[in-house]
Protein backbone atom coordinates (compact mmCIF):
# COMPACT_ATOMS: atom_id res chain seq x y z
CA UNK A 1 0.00 0.00 0.00
CA UNK A 2 2.66 2.43 0.02
CA UNK A 3 1.84 3.69 -3.45
CA UNK A 4 -1.67 4.72 -2.26
CA UNK A 5 -0.52 5.78 0.99
CA UNK A 6 -2.02 3.73 3.64
CA UNK A 7 -0.83 2.38 6.49
CA UNK A 8 -0.50 -1.46 7.81
CA UNK A 9 -4.00 -1.03 9.86
CA UNK A 10 -5.76 0.78 7.28
CA UNK A 11 -4.95 -1.30 4.08
CA UNK A 12 -5.98 -4.36 6.38
CA UNK A 13 -9.21 -3.00 7.47
CA UNK A 14 -10.49 -2.48 4.19
CA UNK A 15 -12.84 -5.09 2.36
CA UNK A 16 -11.33 -7.68 0.37
CA UNK A 17 -12.83 -6.22 -2.85
CA UNK A 18 -11.46 -2.89 -2.05
CA UNK A 19 -8.21 -4.40 -1.71
CA UNK A 20 -8.37 -6.24 -5.12
CA UNK A 21 -9.39 -3.15 -6.50
CA UNK A 22 -6.50 -0.65 -5.60
CA UNK A 23 -4.05 -3.45 -6.55
CA UNK A 24 -5.63 -4.00 -10.30
CA UNK A 25 -5.69 0.03 -10.42
CA UNK A 26 -2.22 0.29 -8.98
CA UNK A 27 -0.89 -2.22 -11.62
CA UNK A 28 -2.62 -0.69 -14.68
CA UNK A 29 -1.09 2.68 -13.58
CA UNK A 30 2.44 1.05 -13.48
CA UNK A 31 1.72 -0.66 -17.19
CA UNK A 32 0.55 3.14 -18.59
CA UNK A 33 3.90 4.94 -16.80
CA UNK A 34 5.97 1.90 -18.28
CA UNK A 35 4.41 2.33 -21.97
CA UNK A 36 4.91 5.92 -21.62
CA UNK A 37 8.48 5.38 -20.76
CA UNK A 38 9.12 2.53 -23.38
CA UNK A 39 12.65 2.40 -21.76
CA UNK A 40 13.10 -0.75 -20.16
CA UNK A 41 16.33 0.87 -17.85
CA UNK A 42 13.88 3.75 -15.99
CA UNK A 43 11.40 3.00 -13.22
CA UNK A 44 7.86 3.45 -13.99
CA UNK A 45 7.90 6.07 -11.58
CA UNK A 46 10.48 9.68 -11.33
CA UNK A 47 11.12 9.67 -7.76
CA UNK A 48 14.45 10.82 -7.68
CA UNK A 49 14.38 13.96 -5.61
CA UNK A 50 15.60 16.41 -8.50
CA UNK A 51 13.07 15.52 -10.76
CA UNK A 52 10.18 15.92 -8.11
CA UNK A 53 12.17 19.55 -7.19
CA UNK A 54 11.93 20.66 -10.60
CA UNK A 55 8.32 19.83 -10.91
CA UNK A 56 7.73 21.78 -7.74
CA UNK A 57 6.85 18.65 -6.10
CA UNK A 58 9.48 18.10 -3.37
CA UNK A 59 8.11 18.09 0.00
CA UNK A 60 10.38 19.24 3.34
CA UNK A 61 9.16 16.24 5.44
CA UNK A 62 7.73 12.95 4.91
CA UNK A 63 3.74 12.91 5.96
CA UNK A 64 3.78 11.68 9.71
CA UNK A 65 1.88 8.60 8.73
CA UNK A 66 4.61 7.56 6.70
CA UNK A 67 7.56 8.11 8.90
CA UNK A 68 9.20 4.74 9.37
CA UNK A 69 11.18 5.86 12.40
CA UNK A 70 10.93 8.86 14.48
Amino acid sequence: MYYVGFTYTESYNLPVWQRIWFIERTNEEFKKAQDANSDASRAAHANSADQRAMRGMARDQVPSRLRRFT
